[in-house]
């Protein structure tokens, strides 16, 4: 690791590049979430206001387009800047989209929009680069912090991640390796914090990377795994920590006190570093935290009756359940089998969005908010 001398400008330019393509490729491995017809709702900000073929279709290829632009042509900041408006335009016009790899990697380019790639001030390019290492480490800190607090992690994000061990280990084995997962949010813990303490910065480095290998391989696209871009981001992760933490990362004739004189230092210290604890106190969206998946898992089914199950098409039926006199659909199975992607955890819209699309009624006149529940 430490043979690795890349002058930080120039791994400022390996890093925009790893993030554009991340970003690109991603929007292809769940393609259905961004266009063309399909039965899992939207959740547009203004209601009732969605975007239909053929024109969401042209929104996600002029992103792609801006993005691709932005690698090999000048001015590269102003095809970033039009990439960005384009997304934020995608995300208003349904939330769902507003997935944890699309909004790390538009905040990190967002950060690109206020580099000039000005070479002749350490103290500039520095900054910038100490500014994605700090948002890259949040996301392992408070990655580890959801899970530690997630009561239903290891039966359901940490099984779902070590299933393929399934088919090759015995039944004993597999509940040895559920108990490990235990302590997999403290793993996450010590990479986020050790990336950022000299002392134990390569052991961080070291168990990162081993980490994401690891989760390339279980987490390969395929039935049981099939939110592809959360494997993609794994891929991407790892070159990010090559980029930003390995080798020589400390400018000669760099200031820390050059930080607190800049704006943007606060604004990714409150949005990554403070703003993510108000998560559990519900007083901050899960979305726009440093997570590789939002949200707990607490919240991912919902109460059907069996007249709104008859009136389902036949491929939504697949994914409900009988349950006594009524029927659970389970709307996270559904997101990720249908568009590739995690349901978005956001109950309200959620809730308002499967009402009108799919009619739904209770047999006891509860309204869906009242009918979430874990199974």
């Amino acid at each position: 690791m430490e043979a690795l001398e890349i002058s930080i400008p120039r791994r400022l330019k390996y890093l925009r590049i790893v993030v554009t393509i991340g970003l690109f490729i991603s929007f292809l491995l769940c393609f259905n979430l961004w266009g063309g017809q399909r039965f899992f709702p939207a959740i547009p900000v203004i209601k009732n206001f969605i975007l239909m073929p053929p024109y969401d279709y042209a929104l996600i290829i002029l992103s792609l387009i801006f993005l691709l632009c932005s690698l090999i042509l000048k001015p590269t900041r102003s095809f970033i800047f039009l990439a960005l408006i384009v997304n934020c335009v995608l995300v208003l016009f349904d939330l769902n989209r507003l997935q944890p790899w699309f909004y790390i990697y538009n905040v990190i380019l967002i950060i690109f929009l206020f580099y000039d790639g000005r070479v002749d001030n350490p103290n500039r390019f520095t900054s910038f680069f100490i500014y994605i290492q700090l948002i890259v480490a949040s996301v392992y800190v408070f990655n580890g912090l959801s899970q530690l607090i997630n009561p239903y992690f290891i039966i359901t994000d940490f099984r779902d991640a070590i299933l393929p061990l399934e088919k090759i280990v015995s039944d004993r084995q597999f509940a040895f390796f559920l108990k490990i997962g235990k302590g997999v949010p403290f793993l996450f813990l010590f990479i986020g914090f050790g990336l950022l303490v000299k002392p134990v910065k390569y052991l961080a480095i070291s168990l990162g990377i081993g980490l994401h290998f690891l989760l390339i391989i279980l987490l390969f696209p395929s039935v049981n795994n099939s939110n592809y871009a959360l494997w993609f981001m794994n891929i991407v992760f790892a070159f990010m920590m090559v980029f930003l933490f390995s080798g020589k990362t400390q400018q000669r004739y760099f200031s820390l006190t050059v930080l607190f004189q800049r704006p943007l230092f606060y604004i990714v210290l409150i949005t990554f570093w403070m703003m993510p604890m108000l998560n559990y106190s519900k007083r901050w969206p899960s979305a726009l935290s440093s997570n590789f998946k939002s949200g707990n898992s607490d919240k991912e089914n919902i109460k059907i009756s069996e007249n709104t199950f008859k009136a389902l098409p036949l491929y939504v039926k697949s994914f409900c359940n009988r349950n006594d006199n009524y029927y659970v659909l389970k709307v996270s199975s559904w997101c990720r089998h249908e568009l590739h992607s995690e349901y978005f955890n956001q109950s309200v819209l959620v809730d308002l969005a499967l009402k009108d699309a799919l009619l739904i009624t209770d047999l006891e006149g509860e309204t869906p908010g009242d009918e979430l529940s874990v199974k």
